[in-house]
């Protein structure tokens, strides 16, 4: 197995600014100020570092934005590189904050989140301590504004991310009940499943409010890969970990019988599990090579997934799935479960969408596509594009969001009517 060298995050052009001062931002527009881990330059944490930036970008106009989040990616040490840490720092859409890890204790929360007037609090995590627990415990205990409020579970409340780790997440269910934390919160999902999944644990008085992932738009299309039939260039790009089910596609192309080339792409976010697909991998037969490429900058995906005939990902549950929108941009047909919002993709000649409970229909596919001949996939890469550009065709999708906005800075001006 081929271990490549971690590449370098790509450098931003934010300018520094004031960070001991107390923010003034434009009144004219209602503020959101946007609590999450990780945020470009960051990128290893995968969904988020896509869907919250693109929130931003296309809401600038109705919204201010200001953003408190880590200075370093997922598992890294070193500080993201071209930003300052610990001081509010503005771009073209929004301020930021990019807290070092000394800051996102306790006192520096509070003064952090004191230090920025918003209309409404963002949360794009349920079980994330620094970015969410501990400022609900805050707004619950008066210690910051008791504004507006909106939580963003991101794919957390599905069943399958709930049975990782699945006690601590028990009991941080069971206390943010009992503590009422998230009684007055709007929820933004992606999907009706997933606002199934919030009615489910916090009950049907939940405000709860659909706004799909912002996908990326597709660009010109890239020369198709040469194919002979019998073998087969397959993708996987992700962080691996069980979420992602790495393992399922390792065990399943153990029983393909055609020459496949199966290259993994992204970081290593659970060092066991990674080492049990290792262990794995060194029983695949010798018509199958699988090689770890490091992973791979959001502006490259697209370009490296239009590299191979098929991208492979038998996730656990995606509310979204960027990974995958991304490879229907690139061309390259989805092979992928029935646990995300895009089903009945062979119809559509983009991809197969089959439950976990059949590894035998996943490596049957796999076999299907080993034999094609490059006419033949062209077939499917066209379909694969031509749903990517369907799912960015969506024009409600700006109105979706800015609803759910508009609905927790309702809320805080009902309340403070209420209370007046």
């Amino acid at each position: 197995m081929v271990i490549s060298p971690v590449r370098p995050v790509p450098r931003t052009g934010f300018a520094r600014d004031d960070a001991d001062t107390r923010l003034a931002p434009p009144r004219e527009r209602p503020v959101i100020l946007i609590l999450v881990g990780w945020y470009p330059p960051a990128y290893l944490a995968g969904g988020p570092t896509r869907s919250v930036p693109r929130i931003v970008e296309r809401l600038a106009d109705e919204f201010a934005f200001l953003v408190i989040t880590g200075d370093r990616d997922l598992g890294a040490k070193n500080r993201l590189a071209g930003i300052a840490s610990d001081q509010w720092i503005s771009g073209s859409d929004a301020r930021y904050l990019y807290l070092s890890p000394r800051h996102r204790r306790l006192g520096g929360l509070l003064t952090s989140l004191r230090r920025a007037p918003h209309d409404a609090l963002y949360l794009n995590s349920l079980f994330s301590l620094e970015f969410s627990l501990i400022p609900l415990a805050l707004r619950k205990l008066g210690l910051v504004p008791r504004q507006g409020l909106i939580l963003a579970p991101r794919g957390e409340l599905h069943a399958s991310a709930l049975a990782l780790k699945g006690t601590r997440k028990r009991l941080v269910l069971w206390l943010v009940g009992a503590l009422h934390l998230l009684d007055d919160a709007i929820w933004h999902v992606a999907t009706a499943k997933e606002k199934d999944a919030v009615i489910k644990h916090f009950g049907a008085r939940a405000q709860v409010l659909i706004a799909r992932d912002i996908p990326l738009q597709p660009g010109p299309a890239i020369q198709d890969p040469s194919k002979d039939a019998g073998a087969l260039e397959l993708a996987y790009l992700s962080r691996i970990s069980p979420m992602k089910n790495l393992k399922f596609a390792i065990s399943v192309l153990k029983t393909v019988r055609g020459r496949v080339n199966f290259n993994v792409y992204g970081p290593i976010e659970d060092p066991h599990y990674w080492a049990e697909c290792r262990r794995l991998a060194s029983e695949l037969p010798p018509n199958i090579t699988m090689n770890h490429l490091g992973h791979v900058e959001p502006d490259r995906i697209t370009e490296v997934l239009a590299r191979h005939h098929v991208f492979f990902l038998p996730t656990q549950g995606e509310s979204f799935g960027h990974a995958i929108t991304e490879a229907l941009i690139a061309g390259c047909p989805v092979l992928i479960s029935d646990q995300t919002p895009w089903h009945d993709l062979s119809a559509r000649h983009a991809g197969w969408d089959f439950p976990l409970s059949r590894p035998d229909l996943f490596a049957q596919a796999i076999d299907e596509c080993v034999a094609m001949t490059g006419p033949e996939l062209a077939i499917w890469r066209a379909g694969a594009r031509q749903l990517a550009f369907e799912i960015a065709d969506y024009p409600a999708l700006d109105a979706a969001h800015q609803a759910v906005f508009s609905a927790a800075v309702s809320a805080l001006k009902t309340a403070v009517r209420i209370r007046g």
